[in-house]
């Protein structure tokens, strides 16, 4: 295993930057969205990192993936149920560690002095109002005026990320549409509701009788889902819909190269783990991914690492 997490690997000659999920990186043991764990990240080189963030019932933002505190703390219930001194009593599952807040998060990064971007993943699904969006952008302005980050708010409510351009246009976001486009990968009910016609879990007319080839349908889906939001720099497609847009004849990152000239493409998310990993790492690399979405980024190196000592291992 590396020594220490690094922030990208090279493949072709190609750098593709590696964003450390919820502050994991495959080579600590703290706790995900942690502060521990952005101490860690940060001191060991990551060049991308990302953390999620929701509201409190007295609507302060807290570092927290799921609606509801069980997973991931020693609470019960709605994080919308309690307060933020509620929430900040609880310990992180596995450990002794209170859970963070955005403002001790933004006190961490605003003393980083080397360059590091850094993804606010905004898990508010309901509409912002603009008092709230105004609250969220006044957090970030600290980390936002660090000429050594670059801020990126990346939401699946295209719906707030509207909101928080309308009051900064120059604010940076990504969006992904795996409400609108996605494949089926799990057993939750969720948006989209049904697995259209295709194979993917898409709710739009289109997709509710085969009358185009499947790559035709693909395109015209993903060209208009690109347009979501006015002026994102990101996006962000899950592993499971990339390999199976390519198995149905379309390059998903590709179709985004060519409408959004300059935009990062991310896919998500890899883990060391799974069997086929190798293949599924070389496959959306190919595919031309700016970024890779892993909790287990420096394993991952490892993995490319050993393809590259097998693939120049004479046989025998």
């Amino acid at each position: 295993m590396s020594r220490a997490p690094r922030g990208h690997l090279t493949y072709k000659d190609r750098s593709v930057l590696l964003k450390y999920h919820r502050l994991l990186s495959g080579a600590h043991a703290h706790p995900p969205n942690s502060i521990a764990a952005l101490h860690r990240v940060v001191s060991d080189g990551a060049e991308v990192i990302e953390f999620d963030i929701s509201l409190t019932g007295d609507k302060e933002f807290v570092l927290l993936h799921d609606a509801t505190l069980e997973r991931e703390t020693t609470g019960l219930g709605s994080l919308r149920s309690i307060t933020r001194k509620r929430f900040k009593a609880l310990r992180l599952r596995g450990s002794e560690e209170p859970p963070a807040t955005l403002a001790e998060v933004v006190a961490v990064l605003a003393d980083v002095h080397r360059p590091l971007k850094v993804q606010v993943d905004l898990k508010e699904q309901e509409p912002m109002s603009g008092t709230g969006a105004a609250a969220l952008l006044k957090a970030l302005a600290p980390i936002r005026r660090n000429e050594h980050l670059r801020i990126v708010v990346g939401c699946l409510a295209d719906w707030n990320l509207r909101t928080l351009r309308r009051l900064d246009p120059t604010l940076e976001v990504g969006i992904d549409f795996a409400f609108y486009l996605d494949a089926p990968v799990d057993e939750l009910v969720r948006l989209p509701l049904r697995v259209n016609a295709y194979g993917y879990l898409d709710d739009h007319p289109l997709g509710y009788r085969r009358l185009l080839p499947p790559a035709a349908y693909l395109r015209d889906r993903l060209e208009s889902l690109l347009d979501l939001v006015e002026g994102a720099s990101e996006f962000y497609l899950r592993k499971e819909f990339v390999l199976q847009a390519l198995r149905d004849g379309i390059n998903p990152v590709q179709v985004v190269h060519e409408r959004k000239p300059g935009a990062l493409v991310d896919v998500w998310t890899l883990y060391p783990d799974q069997p086929d990993i190798g293949d599924v790492l070389s496959t959306v690399l190919d595919a031309g991914a700016d970024q890779i979405t892993s909790s287990s980024p420096a394993r991952l190196i490892d993995v490319l690492e050993q393809q590259r000592s097998n693939r120049s291992a004479p046989a025998r």
